[in-house]
């Protein structure tokens, strides 16, 4: 999936959008730290440095049960955590071969929004997992 600064634009709408419903409906909230980890890692937006603590992350709250309370207690005096986590440079939206993105996700109902979150979560980290090398251009 080819993207461009228009596609760039729509993700970042629909991040928002996920939030807001996220933060007004306790229902929807609960795949929150599945959705700001994924749309992260989707947007290279984490600092290469950290990028791959956040994939071992994403596959903690997935597939090992680690909870964000559990994360955030293990890591809140931890200055990799505090600092320097934000990629500030340019972003590489291309940088895998995604099958899908966040427009996919339904915000119809509760329900639906759970599952596609954690559908998209889990083909990020596939594909990341997969594919440990940039594509080339």
């Amino acid at each position: 999936m080819e993207t461009n600064t228009n596609t760039s634009g729509l993700w970042k709408q629909k991040f928002y959008d996920c939030l807001a419903i996220e933060f007004s409906d306790p229902s929807y909230f609960k795949v929150h730290h599945l959705l700001v980890i994924t749309y992260m890692l989707q947007t290279d937006g984490y600092d290469p440095a950290y990028s791959h603590e956040a994939v071992k992350l994403l596959e903690g709250f997935l597939y090992k049960g680690v909870s964000p309370k559990q994360f955030i207690e293990f890591h809140q005096n931890s200055s990799d955590y505090n600092h320097g986590i934000e990629n500030k440079q340019q972003r590489n939206l291309n940088r895998f071969d995604w099958e899908i993105d966040i427009l996919s996700i339904s915000t119809l109902d509760a329900a639906a929004y759970c599952q596609d979150v954690r559908n998209w979560a889990e083909s990020v980290l596939q594909i990341i997992k997969s594919k440990p090398t940039e594509k080339s251009i």
